[in-house]
């Protein structure tokens, strides 16, 4: 639990400070792993995503679902309304291929 409430504060400030990370997962990630551990974003994509937990870095997952929960009550905190109306658009999607 103390792991999920460290993740939600780096994913929050990163939220509150850059609007491009508000609209793009990866964006966010990215930025996550580099307050995590200095110079993440510079190393090998097979590497972080093969060692991220030998690394000290949350898995994608986690950021984004840290992400949603803190859009749902931060509405500020949401992204730019075309990233709304697809995300919006994606879930009717995913719901519906879901109950197939």
């Amino acid at each position: 639990m103390k792991n999920l409430k460290t993740i939600e504060a780096k994913v929050k400030a990163v939220l509150q400070k850059n609007e491009d990370a508000r609209n793009d997962d990866m964006t966010l990630y990215l930025i996550v792993c580099n307050t995590y551990l200095k110079g993440a974003g510079a190393m090998p994509f097979a590497e972080v995503m093969e060692q991220y937990k030998y690394l000290g870095l949350p898995s994608f997952e986690s950021v984004g679902r840290t992400r949603r929960k803190l859009q749902a009550k931060y509405p500020e905190l949401a992204g730019n309304a075309r990233v709304r109306r697809l995300r919006a658009e994606g879930e009717k999607a995913y719901r519906k291929y879901a109950k197939e």
